[in-house]
């Protein structure tokens, strides 16, 4: 068995890659039913799966770089010269696909059908390996997946699909040998060992980010190396006040615990002026953002806390001999989840009057005959976040070990309330009223609370998860 071989059985046998196997086909379903409007010339129908091309490239090159992150992988001849054939496999099987569905357009006769196809193919591997080339320059490559809506939008608003296909049909004797070029270039640059020598024993997460044993294992190697630039912008103040109210509580008193769980957190919080000067520009950016979506600036309010409760590492589950038993764990995550609602509250607060003191100043834009009108975010969507903040800590609570579940059953929840809140979005709007809110913050709080103490009296508090 060969090298190349053992490594493309990674593609189905990580199972972390299973959930993005589903995703990459959902949209490579979507970009084929586009085709059943009807096959028309020049509405960029054609170009979905070469747009796709660039996510699977920028996802399945993460592959090779875990394993040559591994030092075992240099024992194994001819492994560093694995990658780049590992990554045209992929993106040649891809690209053969993504350029089948040129067979349905119109209006092309046998010879200019076959340019067409392979114009298509070539403009798919293009696509494939700048993604590819991203995941290799960047190191927390697929967060950048993060931006493909707001790509995506922009490039409808911009009709850079329409603009993509014509080029592919009308240019292929151009996007052949650009095409042709840029796999020898991407083949030679993957080829160089110094590149292969930079991963070597790396922490890389990858597809691993719900594994918590690695993840653990992968935070104590970089907290390691980052100890000392830690220390610099811990404030000694912080320090002083929070080691103040731990000493004047007896050492094995829920109080201690409470002030050293906030302690715990708030480390990663205080940050230098740089820190606190980006985060107040990407506030007002982001509050420039919603105010143009309108409606759509709800979806935000869904996220935010979401993504900070998965983030957050709760007292619950400890695997260090520590003071605190279980009421003191139960009344540390209680105060540490009133602090974490009460930053998220404020961030949401913040955001809602940046854009009223926006609308003031920002005028309406008027581009390609489409008017921008500017619109504070209502003040009636504030209540959002602390309905969402206790359902996403009960289901952390209960798939503590599983954060794949996590994620999926939090976005799962998120996508169900928004489709939900945009079919019945007048009727909801009727029903929603001062005291249905003040049920729902009761029902989503409370059951948070009994989720909370069956947990820390009833379950195992061993491990961190």
């Amino acid at each position: 068995m060969s090298v190349l071989t053992v490594n493309l059985k990674h593609l189905y046998q990580r199972r972390g890659l299973w959930l993005v196997y589903v995703i990459v086909v959902l949209f490579a379903l979507a970009g084929i039913a586009v085709l059943f409007k009807g096959p028309e010339v020049g509405k960029g129908r054609f170009v979905g799966l070469i747009v796709l091309a660039f996510v699977v490239g920028l996802l399945f090159a993460v592959l090779p770089i875990e394993v040559l992150s591994k030092p075992f992988s240099y024992c194994l001849p001819g492994h560093r010269k694995m990658v780049r054939k590992f990554v045209f496999c992929v993106g040649i099987v891809f690209n053969i696909f993504g350029s089948l569905l040129f067979f349905v357009y119109p209006s092309l006769n046998a010879g200019q059908l076959i340019l067409v196809i392979c114009s298509a193919f070539f403009a798919g591997l293009i696509s494939y390996l700048i993604g590819g080339a991203l995941a290799f320059t960047a190191r927390n490559s697929v967060a950048f997946i993060g931006f493909l809506p707001l790509i995506i939008v922009a490039g409808g608003f911009f009709d850079l699909h329409t603009v993509l296909e014509r080029v592919i049909v009308e240019n292929p004797l151009v996007i052949i040998p650009v095409g042709i070029l840029s796999s020898c270039v991407v083949w030679v640059w993957l080829g160089d060992e110094g590149r292969a020598r930079r991963y070597c024993n790396v922490p890389w997460a990858g597809f691993d980010a719900w594994n918590p044993a690695k993840m653990k294992k992968i935070s104590r190697i970089r907290m390691a190396g980052k100890w000392d630039k830690l220390k610099k912008y811990t404030s000694p103040r912080v320090e002083r006040f929070f080691l103040g109210r731990m000493n004047r509580y007896d050492y094995v008193s829920a109080g201690r615990y409470i002030w050293g769980a906030l302690y715990a957190a708030s480390v990663v919080l205080v940050l230098q002026w740089k820190g606190i000067l980006s985060f107040v520009i990407i506030l007002i950016l982001m509050s420039s953002f919603l105010g143009y979506m309108g409606a759509g600036a709800i979806f935000v309010f869904f996220f935010m806390p979401a993504i900070i409760v998965m983030n957050m590492r709760l007292p619950v589950h400890s695997s260090m001999m520590i003071s605190g038993g279980r009421r003191e764990r139960f009344a540390g995550t209680i105060t540490a989840v009133a602090v974490a609602t009460v930053v998220i509250s404020v961030l949401v607060a913040v955001m809602t009057a940046l854009s009223m003191l926006l609308e003031i100043v920002i005028p309406e834009i008027t581009f390609r005959g489409v008017n921008f009108i500017y619109h504070a975010i209502s003040v009636k969507h504030l209540f959002i976040p602390l309905l969402i903040t206790p359902f996403a800590f009960v289901v952390r609570l209960i798939f503590y070990r599983k954060p794949i579940y996590v994620i999926s059953l939090l976005m799962f929840v998120i996508y169900l309330m928004t489709v939900t809140g945009i079919v019945w979005y007048k009727h909801l709007g009727a029903m929603i009223n001062l005291i249905s809110i003040i049920a729902l913050l009761v029902l989503g709080w409370g059951t948070f609370l009994l989720v909370l103490r069956y947990v820390c009296m009833k379950r195992s508090l061993a491990g961190d998860g």
